[in-house]
């Protein structure tokens, strides 16, 4: 018993620690990028038809720190404020899909083709399905544009300013994040250290049925775009191929029932449909052609071999320092939300974000 404890705690902190400086130095750029791309701005930017409200859409929400349930009062908010069917759709795939936080974490145990295939692949079905719907819908959408307030200007602004970015980030954003990440990361542990090297990939395959299997795993269950980056890790490393793995990444933040049920009422069925066929379609090919690509680069995959060494010998200081760090941290924000919840009975059970980001604070951004 005593060697599973110690063995499991060995990998679910060697998988931590290998994104910890990654994630940190993402938490503290979606930090500045909350502040300085507030909704107003973005949705005059997003209003309008034809594919370039789409394009600046899908571009924006590559970088910005929202989690699949963040991301929904942002994408009401936007729609509110003008923006089009098309642009909301775009942006409802690829924020929840990647984020600043998500790229450094994903390129901190996935490598750095792999994260811009991640990039790369969130961008493209997030423009090909608002392009879609701005097409399927064709309707003239004039909601006149809310102007947000300015954030203001004067002594000690630049002060302040780092102080709201980095109370957001480590508060607000790592709150948001802190309990998909600490499953994610307690269960790739535990896959790490139970099973051995390449028996997914013997019992599950790498081809097709990879593909269904990841697909059936990452629609229906709740996971971030860090959370999974973990899980994702300990399942390439058990035999899962790479485009079963992106496949996961892509599907299970982008899908929940909360972003597919703000679609359908928003934007209507139609809508709905060409969300998740558009997500559905472009993540099998995605799969394919990031398996066909790592089957002429395979030097370009990182080394697996650390996961299930049970040691943490090959972590320098640094990763060592700020897996303690953001362990801590997750520790803070996951405990924080267990006695907030049985601490006062419900008053108003709406029904319940998956993330508290969108109870406490994804209603702004």
């Amino acid at each position: 018993m005593i060697e599973f404890i110690t063995g499991f705690a060995a990998e679910t902190f060697i998988l931590l620690a290998r994104m910890a400086p990654y994630l940190l130095l993402g938490i503290v750029v979606a930090g500045a990028l909350h502040l300085v791309l507030p909704v107003g701005m973005v949705a005059r930017q997003l209003g309008g038809r034809g594919i370039g409200p789409v394009f600046k859409a899908s571009a924006l929400g590559v970088p910005l720190p929202l989690c699949s349930c963040g991301v929904v009062p942002v994408a009401a908010a936007l729609k509110k404020s003008g923006a089009s069917s098309g642009a909301t759709v775009g942006f409802l795939v690829t924020t929840p899909t990647s984020g600043v936080d998500s790229i450094l974490a994903t390129y901190s145990l996935l490598g750095g083709a792999f994260t811009l295939l991640r990039v790369g692949v969130s961008f493209i079905i997030g423009l090909a399905a608002g392009v879609a719907t701005s097409l399927g819908l064709r309707k003239k959408e004039e909601t006149p544009l809310v102007e947000q307030p300015g954030s203001g200007s004067g002594a000690g602004a630049k002060q302040g300013f780092i102080v709201r970015g980095l109370a957001y980030g480590f508060g607000e954003l790592l709150g948001g994040i802190a309990r998909p990440l600490f499953y994610g990361t307690l269960l790739g542990g535990l896959i790490a250290y139970l099973l051995p090297p390449g028996i997914l990939g013997e019992y599950v395959g790498t081809g097709f049925l990879s593909y269904l299997v990841m697909l059936a795993v990452a629609i229906p269950l709740y996971v971030c775009a860090s959370g999974s980056i973990p899980l994702a890790a300990a399942l390439m490393a058990k035999g899962i191929s790479p485009g079963a793995a992106l496949i996961f990444l892509i599907a299970g933040p982008a899908t929940n029932a909360a972003t597919m049920t703000v679609v359908s009422n928003m934007l209507g069925r139609r809508a709905l449909f060409i969300f998740l066929g558009f997500l559905i379609a472009g993540s099998f090919a995605a799969g394919i052609a990031t398996d066909a690509f790592f089957g002429w680069f395979p030097a370009l995959l990182p080394d697996f071999s650390t996961l299930g060494a049970h040691h943490m010998s090959g972590l320098s200081w640094l990763e060592i320092v700020s897996g303690a760090l953001l362990g801590a941290l997750t520790l803070y924000h996951v405990g924080r939300q267990i006695k907030t919840r049985f601490a006062r009975p419900p008053v108003d059970e709406t029904p319940e974000a998956t993330c508290p980001h969108c109870a406490a604070g994804g209603r702004k951004s």
